[in-house]
């Protein structure tokens, strides 16, 4: 097993800060993982973990993370917000993650990357809004939430690209997300419906057309029969009706990670409904 050591110094983005930062990289090259300690300021650190099916180039000269404290009026952060009323950055974790693969070297990943976060800077009670939120480039900031828990707070999502990635307290009405969370897996749907074989296309269509029939009959047992078969048809395909991997480079769509995603971060606020 080789682990892999790197440091990075991180400026602050919030006023009068002073003092830089570290994020302490650990490579786990036979796990297909990155490990990242952070510490923004003496109040403020955390644990983000990356955990992956299958790498190339997952080295420490072709993949960064790195992490700072904004500003909670940062328009970086506010312009992307979901909701600018009912989608917050909580005051005392003002953190912004950023995972940079470099664009011209060789790192490339298959299936979804698991994320998970781990701070003592938060603390986490019985129905708490606190979520996982990702964004690719400049879009707007998606929940891809899949787990909370103690411990001070843990989260977990996944998703099937990069860019940055913060917590945000989600004040929305479950069922509002539910139904964004599924517009957004239809749209995606829609995108990249040409790019598949008939067979494969047509599973997915359908299996999609399923879920949406239901929630708009309000027959949530059906809702989730129909998308836990359709997580296990993506879970159980290699690549070959799906099309799987992301590459540094960000010129191809892994369908299969971003499915993965989208579908089980819906089941994930099903769950909680």
């Amino acid at each position: 097993m080789t682990f892999l050591r790197l440091t990075f110094m991180v400026a602050l983005l919030l006023p009068c800060a002073a003092s830089a930062s570290s994020v302490e990289l650990n490579f786990n090259q036979e796990a297909n993982s990155v490990n990242a300690d952070i510490t923004l300021s003496p109040t403020v650190s955390l644990d983000f973990s990356i955990g992956f099916e299958k790498t190339v180039g997952l080295t420490e000269q072709n993949f960064n993370v790195s992490a700072e404290l904004i500003s909670l009026t940062d328009p970086r952060l506010v312009n992307r917000l979901p909701d600018s009323l009912l989608t917050t950055l909580p005051a005392a974790f003002p953190v912004l993650i950023s995972v940079e693969p470099d664009p011209a070297k060789g790192f490339a990943f298959s299936g979804e990357a698991k994320i998970e976060l781990y701070t003592k800077s938060l603390h986490y009670t019985q129905g708490t809004p606190l979520r996982l939120f990702h964004a690719h480039g400049d879009e707007t900031f998606q929940d891809i939430t899949l787990m909370t828990g103690s411990g001070s707070y843990r989260v977990r999502g996944s998703t099937g690209q990069f860019s940055d990635f913060v917590v945000l307290a989600d004040l929305r009405d479950n069922l509002d997300v539910i139904n964004i969370k599924l517009s957004d897996l239809q749209d995606f749907t829609d995108r990249v419906r040409q790019k598949l074989s008939f067979e494969a296309e047509t599973q997915l269509v359908d299996l999609v057309e399923e879920v949406s029939s239901s929630l708009n009959q309000s027959d949530y047992a059906q809702v989730k029969i129909a998308l836990n078969e359709l997580i296990n048809l993506i879970e159980s395909d290699n690549g070959t009706l799906y099309p799987d991997v992301w590459r540094s480079s960000d010129d191809i769509t892994n369908v299969r990670g971003r499915l993965l995603s989208l579908t089980q971060t819906l089941r994930y606020s099903l769950r909680i409904h």
